[in-house]
């Protein structure tokens, strides 16, 4: 936000001022949604918003970064989170919307598929979800600019980019503002308390949005770890749960259950099935037998969150239930992707 010239002008219009009179952002900021994110995101094709917030708690400073995106004329959305807490910290992104899929683990990126992509509107999605569930980690996009509507402001503005900061203080807090454009948009929020609370928002549109997907990275298989819990019912074994949702729909030719007995990296499949084979009962030379079964509830010929499976057996061998993702070439609970 450097680099400002103030431009002094003679006496001008309500509100027509460059840069503006404190009156005139005052007058901007008491209308309810002058930061209104999904009015964005109807305006702009390409759009970023991107927020950092510190935080204390319980003696710990928390820091919180979000950065989400869209790119309508490719059909993409990203939508990145960081999070520190003490030695705790999780770094991650997700760009979606096509047959390929890319992911972001701390510096290391991944591909993925979907194989029935489909475009939403992370914005919409965010506020849908953030509805439903009010008390879960969404970024804080919400912004009652009628809390600044009140301040004395010092106001610069580069007459050539059209670019104004606003800075002031509403007693307990510096507010910083950047306004971009006629009529003039906020771009920019900062928000400081000087004992470590903090907050900073910034919006890009344009070019500065665009995503864009990487290409000839390592894969990473499908989101699905069976859950290992089993039942016993007349001396029968039985693991049966349904898919998570949430996970990118998959070819069932491309997974296989595995009934997997020794450690992780040396261990054998007493039996398997292939998605696509939809139910197989194989029994083996000590005749114990596995019966696999996989439901495509929503008929989409698709493996995708809430398809159901159902693994039975009446061996007492200790086995881990894992699927093989044929495409990744991996287990899909093998941490190490």
């Amino acid at each position: 936000m450097s680099g400002c010239l103030e431009v002094p002008l003679k006496e001008c219009p309500e509100g027509d001022c460059f840069p503006l009179s404190s009156d005139s952002l005052n007058d901007i900021l008491s209308i309810q949604d002058s930061f209104n994110v999904l009015k964005l995101a109807d305006e702009h094709e390409k759009l970023r918003i991107s927020t950092s917030s510190k935080i204390e708690i319980q003696d710990q400073i928390v820091s919180i970064d979000w950065s989400v995106g869209k790119d309508e004329s490719s059909n993409l959305s990203s939508i990145a989170l960081r999070y520190n807490i003490a030695n705790a910290a999780v770094d991650t992104e997700v760009i979606e919307g096509s047959g390929i899929t890319n992911v972001r683990v701390g510096n290391v990126w991944f591909e993925g598929r979907d194989a029935f992509p489909e475009f939403e509107d992370p914005f919409y999605e965010i506020a849908r979800l953030a509805s439903e569930d009010p008390d879960g980690l969404w970024p804080p996009f919400s912004i009652d600019t009628t809390e600044f509507d009140n301040i004395e402001w010092q106001i610069t503005g580069d007459l050539i980019s059209l670019q104004q900061v606003a800075t002031g203080t509403n007693g307990t807090h510096t507010i910083i503002l950047e306004l971009m454009g006629a009529p003039p948009m906020i771009v920019g929020i900062e928000i400081y308390d000087g004992e470590g609370s903090d907050f900073s928002l910034s919006v890009e549109t344009g070019e500065s949005a665009t995503i864009i997907l990487k290409d000839n990275l390592p894969k990473t298989p499908v989101q699905f770890i069976p859950d290992n819990n089993s039942l016993m019912y007349e001396d029968i074994r039985i693991w049966s749960n349904t898919i998570p949702n949430g996970i990118s729909e998959v070819e069932p030719s491309e997974l296989e259950f595995h009934a997997r007995v020794g450690d992780f990296n040396n261990s054998e499949s007493l039996s398997k099935m292939i998605f696509e084979d939809v139910l197989t009962n194989v029994t083996l030379d000590d005749e114990t037998w596995w019966e696999f079964y996989w439901m495509d509830v929503d008929l989409d010929q698709l493996v995708s969150g809430g398809d159901y499976y159902n693994i039975r057996t009446n061996s007492t061998a200790d086995v881990t239930i894992s699927v093989f993702d044929k495409w990744a070439d991996k287990w899909t609970d093998d941490l190490n992707i």
